[in-house]
């Protein structure tokens, strides 16, 4: 028997695995395994948004996912440096996790604004390499909350067309300058 199972081991061609064949993580946190997605446009740029709402469980920190709330859409204003989102369907208090790119929105010391139906909430949040997470308590009935940052993009797309416009301005200026004294 012992001679069967060693000429069988012998016989079955080994699998090599190179590091070539390792594929890179998708995910670079658990969490957005259990998280939903939305795709957010911003002057022709694409964001991934990543949230989900969770009832709050009895027992301890165990929560499940809120199956009647949902994300009606979500936007950047611009003007308020906040993420705007609109929920319905919110029957009872849940808890609500978001996770957006620090290019999108970020708040200086991650001193952010978090408005549900227009107030203030307490919140935690986290931060990675490229993105910044906040979770807080989302009342019952609530249908908009807010996230307030101190910078939005695309800031500084609007910094780079104002300073391309002053040095365009410059240049020209210079150039009917020195054409101007080349006439005399």
């Amino acid at each position: 028997m012992i001679l069967f199972l060693v000429a069988l081991l012998l016989s079955t061609p080994l699998a090599v695995v190179y590091a070539e064949s390792i594929q890179p993580v998708q995910h670079s946190d658990i969490a957005e395994l259990m998280m939903k997605k939305h795709s957010l446009a911003v002057d022709g740029r694409d964001f991934i948004i990543f949230y989900k709402l969770s009832t709050i469980g009895g027992v301890g920190e165990s929560t499940s996912e809120d199956h009647t709330a949902r994300i009606v859409s979500m936007e950047i204003d611009k003007e308020d440096t906040s993420l705007v989102v609109d929920i319905e369907n919110v029957m009872q208090d849940d808890i609500m996790s978001i996770k957006f790119p620090k290019e999108m929105l970020s708040a200086e010391g991650n001193k952010f604004v978090v408005l549900t139906d227009g107030k203030e909430k307490k919140y935690e949040y986290y931060t990675q390499e490229n993105s910044t997470g906040i979770v807080f308590v989302l009342p019952s009935g609530t249908s908009r909350v807010e996230i307030i940052g101190t910078h939005v993009i695309p800031e500084f797309q609007y910094v780079l067309l104002i300073l391309a416009a002053i040095t365009s301005v410059i240049l020209v200026g210079s150039r009917m300058k020195r054409a101007s004294y080349q006439t005399w």
